[in-house]
């Protein structure tokens, strides 16, 4: 059986359709089982509980004073939580959307904390990044497992001028096609949308990071200090280069709600959205940022 790429699952679900076959039939079994799943979720998310946590989180992003919200993430631990021999569709995709609408559950009823279980299914762009121009490859990581990188910027005066800004190309054919999945399976059910995840941080030392290698930065920051600033001026050109695209093509979304922003906790507010917000045209500036270093 398939298994689904783990690493295209967010905290909302799918940052991306690209790489998993998308299903050309769907059995009465797969059906019956994600119907059942969502169901379950429409009821919990339809408590009273669930606006009751979503007062809490926006008055305590709005600097009121509230009890302290907790919000608990086994990230990799999932896996041992509901193994894939629990997933019960046949689908690669479908397999995806059982482990997510698993995981709210799961959420609700085990771990109890203040999570909001809202009433969506999120369906995310299709679409591809070209990436730096220099890939770095993975050393390690089967199964969740710890890795390495092997990075291709050996040398800054060999291999700098090889870099490019990233490209996202989106794929509007193959999300229409993956949006009529979901409503076909969860109208009248859960409220499917599309909901681009672009990123979880824009913070840049992790690009940094595959394209140098830890050691490296760490040594060139004291060796090479002009070559670190040349590539983080770099780096941030090119951060700034896709945010003005996304917004530009409006491909963003808002996450000033249920979204996952930061280190452990979630967007709601109502402070936020900057004067010319019309509610339909996203702007950054209406939008949560998060940048930070890592690995």
């Amino acid at each position: 059986m398939k298994k689904c790429p783990s690493q295209l699952q967010t905290a909302e679900g799918l940052g991306t359709t690209h790489g998993i076959d998308i299903p050309d039939h769907i059995s009465s079994k797969e059906r019956e089982i994600l119907k059942d799943l969502a169901w379950k979720v429409a009821e919990i998310a339809s408590g009273t509980l669930e606006q009751e946590k979503i007062n809490l989180w926006t008055e305590h992003n709005d600097l009121i004073s509230t009890r302290p919200l907790i919000f608990c993430d086994p990230e990799n631990g999932w896996n041992e939580i509901i193994p894939q021999s629990q997933i019960l569709c046949e689908s690669p995709l479908l397999r995806v959307w059982e482990m997510y609408l698993r995981k709210e559950i799961h959420w609700a009823e085990s771990f109890q904390d203040d999570r909001v279980i809202e009433p969506y299914f999120n369906i995310p762009y299709h679409y591809t990044n070209s990436g730096y121009g220099l890939e770095e490859k993975v050393i390690g990581g089967e199964n969740g497992g710890s890795f390495k990188y092997d990075h291709p910027l050996k040398d800054y005066e060999k291999d700098f001028d090889k870099l490019k800004f990233p490209e996202i190309s989106v794929d509007h054919q193959t999300t229409s096609t993956v949006l009529s999945i979901a409503h076909e399976l969860f109208d009248g059910i859960l409220d499917v949308r599309i909901k681009g995840v672009w990123w979880w941080t824009l913070g840049m030392t992790w690009d940094f990071i595959k394209l140098r290698g830890l050691e490296n930065l760490m040594i060139d920051m004291i060796m090479y200090p002009e070559n670190v600033h040349r590539m983080m001026v770099f780096l941030r050109d090119a951060t700034l280069n896709k945010l003005d695209f996304l917004e530009q093509n409006s491909l963003l979304d808002l996450n000033t709600r249920g979204s996952y922003v930061g280190s452990g906790g979630f967007g709601w507010t109502n402070q936020l959205h900057q004067e010319g917000f019309n509610g339909s045209k996203v702007r950054t500036k209406d939008m949560w940022g998060f940048c930070e270093t890592c690995r």
